[in-house]
């Protein structure tokens, strides 16, 4: 920093006038007078009260308000409809009551509460926020309400601080809603909530039992970094962008059940486990951690309630896009697509259960054995190694593929336990650095399929048969006439033999007297 730059204010700094009528109050002045209103004279206060109108500017920064004084600022704004209206309000570092009750009040312009302390309980029941509204690292001292509050433009919650229960079913942000670094020590319940755009709770904490049933986010919900303590239920939920879970850290169990276009977990922490029931998504897993089972599913029928945006189409199918370096206890998939998953680095591939419409990537046409059925199934790893040409990857595509191979060999998905086989001996057959029995993979490769294709088998012994055909006609058409001699000579002289007999013994009986 020069000498001619400003040094920044002190963390304790007051930026607006000061109460002078208490020594070391830092609550702002009120206008026309030296103290602030929780300091004013009896007349000085009624004057202040008497200047209050509905829809009119409210600035009680700093000032450690009382109940009182609360309730009659409170009294002095409210309109005919019963509501207390305020224009632009300002609560920063503002020390409320317990129990401070908000109740179906309308801010119309820009309010702010940041610093701000609630000793007790708050209540934002039914609050309806015209203009952009912030906490940011507010504290609340208990269970604090914002059930059915509205906010129509930006909301921020960003390190605030919840002791009690934190309740927001059934509110509506217009906007985004922005709780980067809160922390939650008691339940947070955002039931049936509808956010406008995202919902940002990057690097918060959750102490307590976290619910997001029936939700509905327009674009993103993003709980990247996001530790909760005891689980995260989350869902039925519709996002209309992604869902992100990337590096955030569940105890207690996880249980995601969502249509989105994208859920990102990656290398995401889950103790307990696990269940991502998931509809028109993509589902990226690498880098994850589950000491339990986990579950992955499609759902095949909307969420009832939760209407899906009109744009979206294709199949509700979820798509695994990357299970590389994933460690679970036990890992489960059940009708989902798996032809562009990457499967390279799966800590655990013996562990994996696949039941179900699960579709795997197939071989090119160029590289079938046209004579035979359907197409092969593979790694999309094995697509990706081939088109980007030979690399070292190979030893651990033939041990993944063994692996899978067996994990596979028990359940109802025969063929792909076959096919699994092949390709882990392709592999073998193209890496193998011994001559010899590089060659003897080729023989078998060409004559049985490694021994895991009976048609090819059938088909080289309809050759040889084949073979052994031509070759005897072939003898025949180069020797006919030993054929002929074996055809005249020996049947007529047998007969001969057996005709001769019966004649020289007719003829002894004639000369016989």
């Amino acid at each position: 920093m020069t000498s001619h730059e400003p040094s920044p204010p002190p963390a304790t700094a007051v930026l607006w006038p000061r109460c002078s009528a208490v020594h070391g109050c830092t609550g702002r002045a009120a206008g026309g007078f030296g103290g602030c209103p929780a300091h004013l004279a009896p007349a000085e206060f009624a004057r202040f009260a008497a200047g209050l109108r509905p829809g009119g500017d409210l600035d009680l920064r700093g000032v450690t308000v009382p109940g009182w004084l609360l309730d009659a600022v409170l009294d002095a704004v409210t309109g005919p409809d019963g509501r207390p209206h305020l224009g632009r309000t300002r609560f920063d570092g503002a020390v409320l009551p317990s129990h401070a009750v908000l109740r179906g009040a309308c801010v119309e312009g820009d309010s702010s509460f940041d610093g701000a302390c609630f000793l007790g309980g708050a209540s934002f029941f039914d609050a309806r926020f015209f203009g952009n509204v912030s906490f940011r690292g507010a504290r609340f001292g208990g269970n604090a309400s914002f059930h059915e509050a509205r906010f129509h433009r930006h909301a921020s919650f960003e390190e605030a601080v919840f002791t009690g229960d934190a309740l927001f079913g059934e509110a509506l942000w217009h906007a985004d809603a922005a709780f980067r670094m809160a922390v939650f020590f008691g339940a947070a319940c955002f039931d049936r909530a509808r956010f406008g755009r995202d919902a940002a709770m990057q690097g918060a904490c959750f102490g307590g039992a976290v619910s997001f049933r029936r939700v509905r986010v327009a674009r993103h919900a993003r709980f990247e970094r996001t530790r909760f303590r005891r689980g995260l239920w989350l869902g039925p939920l519709v996002a209309g962008g992604r869902i992100a879970l990337a590096d955030a850290t569940a105890r207690g169990g996880l249980r995601v059940t969502a249509a989105a276009r994208l859920v990102s977990a990656r290398a995401v922490t889950v103790h307990g486990e696990a269940e991502f029931r998931l509809r028109r998504a993509e589902l990226d897993l690498e880098g994850a951690c589950f000491d339990a089972a986990v579950n992955v599913r499609s759902l095949p029928h909307p969420i009832q309630g939760l209407a899906e945006p009109a744009s979206w189409t294709g199949p509700a199918a979820v798509r695994v896009v990357s299970l590389r370096r994933v460690d679970a206890a036990h890992l489960h998939l059940a009708d989902v697509d798996l032809s562009g998953c990457g499967f390279l680095g799966l800590v655990h591939p013996d562990r994996l259960r696949i039941s179900g419409d699960c579709p795997f990537a197939t071989v090119p046409a160029r590289r079938r054995w046209r004579l035979r059925r359907g197409a092969r199934a593979v790694l999309a790893d094995d697509l990706a190694r081939g088109a980007a040409g030979p690399g070292g990857g190979d030893g651990g595509l033939e041990a993944l593929y063994r692996e899978l191979a067996r994990a596979t060999a028990g359940s109802d998905r025969a063929r792909l336990a076959r096919d699994f086989r092949y390709s882990a001996l392709e592999m073998r057959r193209r890496s193998e650095p011994r001559q010899w029995r590089r060659w003897a993979l080729h023989v078998l490769w060409i004559t049985s399929g490694y021994g895991l294709r009976a048609g090819r088998m059938a088909a080289w012994l309809a050759v040889a048969l084949a073979l052994v055909c031509c070759g005897l006609l072939f003898v025949r058409h180069q020797h006919p006439e030993a054929s002929g001699r074996n055809r005249s000579h020996q049947p007529f002289s047998s007969f001969g033999r057996r005709s001769a007999q019966p004649a020289a013994r007719k003829g002894a009986r004639s000369l016989a007297p």
